[in-house]
């Protein structure tokens, strides 16, 4: 992975990044009632994929509770809220329940993911995309 002040410059750039995406989305209001549903995947029928960026990225900022994979729900769901909100996934910042949503949602999907991308090439990073359990599952802290 780059040297440690380029990863500071691609971080800087993945919160501007969320930053521009969430002002799209108020913009949008899809509507939120904050029930937590969302972070238990299997409701939907659902897996939440990242890219290894912001699986880093939220290594970086908060430790990873104990979970199981296999429960298929986010560790940090807390009390039916985002407990890492800040440092949420893509995934997490872009989906809805609200079925109205879900093709403009799946556009601004792609457009953003392509952007995160392009910041792994631009700081020449690895890139993952995988299931965002099976990658936060190495560094969950097991005390």
């Amino acid at each position: 992975m780059g040297s440690p002040p380029a990863l500071e410059n691609l971080y800087s750039e993945l919160e501007a990044l969320y930053q521009r995406l969430e002002e799209e989305l108020t913009v949008l209001n899809p509507g939120c009632n904050g029930c937590g549903t969302c972070c238990k995947f299997s409701t939907f029928d659902h897996v939440l994929y990242a890219s290894s960026i912001e699986v880093d990225f939220i290594k970086r900022n908060r430790e990873i509770p104990d979970f199981n994979v296999t429960d298929n729900v986010c560790p940090f769901l807390k009390d039916n809220q985002c407990s890492i909100r800040d440092f949420r996934t893509l995934g997490c910042r872009i989906f809805y329940c609200n079925p109205s949503y879900k093709q403009i949602l799946c556009e601004m999907y792609e457009k953003y993911y392509r952007m995160i991308k392009e910041l792994g090439i631009k700081y020449d990073v690895s890139w993952r995309y995988l299931p965002f359990l099976n990658q936060l599952v190495r560094f969950k802290s097991t005390s």
